[in-house]
């Protein structure tokens, strides 16, 4: 309310009575005078109202900003979230960090990881106990008060807060992460939506995306902040294999193509690609091949020759019969064998063939070469998811 009405007094009573010594003092000027008595001495206690609690103290949240002075100070820079490479003066700058208030102790720019050796804690937050199971109700929410800042990391679990308090028109946008929920529900979460395991995919940038590894072949060991992938392959039986020490390694896609499991449709299999393809995490194959006898199809072939032949006679003759002398007219004679009724003859022939001729290669001798193994290729990364 405004300020109180100042008393402003109505009638000098000494000079009326003193002008009037024979009349009565009216009652209405009376009246009207303590009126105005009472009027201000209303508004002035309700105004202390507005100031004064009932035990007679400083009425609690009266004073805020706008009540107190420039020049008061209360002794440090109003807190705000730590961040990286930032600088932060001693004995003013305060930070929330992790759910707990810290006043800076020495002046220094800050790293990459929050060094609590240049602070001192002031007040712990984290302690969610002090929140009755069931007391957050929606009653107890203003629509769109729910904001991360004002959620300590893992502070809230789900027995503080009553079923349907948290509606929609209660959470502001873009607020609520996965670091703002309960600390074992990242990773529940995270496994129903993309689940660890999932995987080899392609990736066509060259840095790894958070929350995935390389399919690299590479070792899990104890301390990998993947656990739940190391897990989920030790759990499946190392599918991958392992180091020999009961650490599993992931698949291995490095310049290899990645087929599904066969599943008995006979399409991928040992006997007709060597590659056993009713196994999870087998591998084989090869870049190139050279063909052998056994890979090709048999074939007939014709061969044209072309050659001569000679051939050696010898003829052995005996003839019997009677020599004569045998002339005509003025011819000279000469000698002649006249057959008689005993003659007789004989030949025989003996002879030999020769064929010669060029035999060729069937692809004319040129130097061999390994046939190529690999279709049309794209090559891109490959990722596994890991959380």
């Amino acid at each position: 309310m405004p300020r109180a009405t100042p008393y402003d007094r109505q009638i000098s009573f000494a000079l009326l009575s003193a002008q009037n010594p024979r009349d009565p003092i009216s009652g209405i000027p009376l009246d009207a005078e303590f009126n105005a008595v009472k009027l201000s001495l209303d508004e002035t206690q309700q105004n202390i109202r507005l100031i004064q609690d009932d035990d007679g103290v400083l009425k609690r949240g009266s004073v805020g900003r706008a009540q107190l002075d420039s020049s008061i100070s209360i002794g440090f820079a109003a807190p705000s979230s730590w961040q990286a490479s930032t600088t932060y003066d001693a004995d003013v700058s305060t930070v929330f960090y992790a759910s707990k208030f810290y006043i800076c102790t020495t002046t220094h720019v800050s790293g990459v990881v929050f060094d609590a050796s240049n602070w001192e804690l002031i007040a712990d937050f984290t302690v969610a106990a002090i929140i009755d199971d069931g007391s957050i109700t929606s009653a107890k929410l203003a629509n769109g008060a729910v904001a991360a800042d004002k959620i300590a990391d893992g502070s809230i679990s789900n027995s503080k807060i009553a079923s349907g308090a948290v509606s929609t028109s209660k959470i502001a946008d873009n607020t609520v992460t996965l670091a703002k929920l309960y600390s074992t529900l990242p990773v529940e979460i995270a496994n129903l939506i993309l689940p660890a395991g999932l995987g080899p995919l392609p990736w066509s940038l060259p840095d790894l995306p958070a929350g995935w590894d390389w399919a690299d072949g590479g070792v899990l060991l104890s301390d990998t902040p993947f656990a739940s992938l190391r897990a989920a392959y030790i759990s499946a039986g190392f599918p991958h294999g392992q180091d020999g020490s009961g650490n599993p390694k992931k698949p291995d896609t490095r310049g290899r193509f990645v087929a599904g499991v066969d599943g008995g449709a006979n399409r991928l299999t040992t006997a007709g690609s060597g590659v056993d393809g009713a196994t999870l995490g087998a591998s084989g194959g090869t870049e190139n091949l050279t063909l052998d006898r056994a890979q090709l199809p048999n074939a007939t072939l014709t061969v044209n020759a072309s050659g001569s032949a000679s051939v050696l006679s010898t003829t052995n003759q005996v003839v019997t019969g009677i020599i004569g002398t045998y002339a005509r007219g003025n011819d000279n004679p000469f000698d002649a064998l006249l057959p008689g009724s005993g003659h007789q003859g004989q030949i025989t022939s003996i002879g030999t063939a020769t064929v010669t001729g060029t035999t060729s290669s069937l692809n004319g001798g040129v130097t061999q070469q390994a046939l190529r193994n690999v279709p049309p290729t794209l090559v891109c990364k490959m990722i596994v998811k890991a959380h």
